[in-house]
């Protein structure tokens, strides 16, 4: 995965007069480039001086791209929103400029982390409080729980067959279920591929990729009918009570989190589900382990320092410590 560019910062709704005069700032070297460290955000200014037009607002970790600097300011690259009055009509407009940032609201991408504060935050509202408990934790301890293998989803390659894009897995009733794949069909492709089968569930496991997602598909052992869908890789609790499931979100900047409660093999309880807008799973492999019955550990990257300076996958990782209360 390779990140590709900045969020666009939202458009303020405050009128913003239209500058002088526009400058091609594709045309301008890039000298370096910096994330805003400020935990409150950082203000970028029309000019030098912060008596002089606030144009926007960047967020804790957004990336700048600096092409001068003066005293204490950067000048950096950014696209803004404006309003203003042109011949006595409203005009809306955005476009690329070339502004400024005080030099105390930024830095390296190393210094972008996680805070207590940032762990409960949701893009979509979910209610954390008493459902969980999380903690940021150290590397060590995060490793000392790391785990080889799953026990409770295993592979039975002689239940399965592969040929050419059909994937053939036998029931328990005598059936051979197919699964068809169609990896040339662009935005309606579907590829199946088989995961492992679960005793404690009566059931097996297919990852299904699509022209723009994935899921990890749950089917019953015994007619090869589907169950439940989860976002991504289904984590087991050791007791066999729980499921976690965490998929890093590409697109929203998110991991979206989802906690099942096992009622019995063939009932399986949604209890949770949230957006964390704050962090995200690592990728590559993405690691996530428990700890006890309650509790799993996951390493992580802050949101908006996911990407390193080169556009690929960071590697300077954060903990968590998740507990199911």
């Amino acid at each position: 995965m390779k990140r590709t560019e900045n969020k666009v910062p939202t458009v303020s709704q405050i009128e913003k007069h239209a500058p002088e005069a526009k400058v091609d700032v594709f045309e301008i070297p890039t000298i370096k480039t910096l994330y805003v460290t400020n935990p409150k955000g950082s203000n970028i200014y029309e000019k030098p001086d912060k008596q002089s037009a606030v144009l926007e607002t960047l967020e804790y970790g957004y990336k700048v791209e600096v092409i001068g600097e003066a005293a204490s300011w950067y000048q950096i690259k950014e696209r803004i929103g404006r309003s203003f009055v042109r011949n006595g009509q409203q005009i809306q407009s955005s476009g690329w400029e070339v502004v400024n940032i005080p030099k105390l609201d930024v830095g390296p991408l190393i210094q972008v982390k996680l805070t207590a504060k940032d762990l409960y935050l949701t893009s979509d509202n979910a209610t954390i409080n008493g459902k969980l408990k999380i903690n940021l934790i150290s590397k060590d301890e995060f490793e000392k729980d790391k785990q080889e293998k799953d026990k409770f989803i295993v592979p039975r390659n002689t239940l399965v067959s592969q040929k050419d894009t059909v994937l053939i897995v036998s029931t328990g009733n005598g059936q051979k279920k197919k699964y068809v794949s169609s990896p040339n069909a662009e935005e309606s492709r579907k590829d199946y591929t088989y995961v492992g089968h679960s005793e404690l569930l009566n059931s097996f496991l297919l990852s299904i990729g699509y022209y723009e997602g994935s899921e990890y598909m749950l089917y019953s052992s015994e007619k090869g009918e589907e169950i439940i869908s989860f976002n991504d890789y289904p984590y087991i609790s050791p007791d066999g009570r729980y499921i976690v499931s965490l998929y890093t979100n590409p697109y929203d900047q998110t991991t979206d989190f989802q906690l099942y409660k096992i009622i019995d093999s063939k009932t399986i309880k949604k209890e949770l589900e949230a957006s964390f807008s704050k962090w995200m799973a690592a990728l590559e492999p993405q690691e996530i382990y428990w700890q006890d019955a309650n509790t799993i550990v996951v390493k992580v990257l802050h949101a908006q320092a996911f990407w390193d300076e080169g556009g690929d996958l960071n590697k300077d990782f954060q903990y968590l410590q998740i507990k199911i209360l």
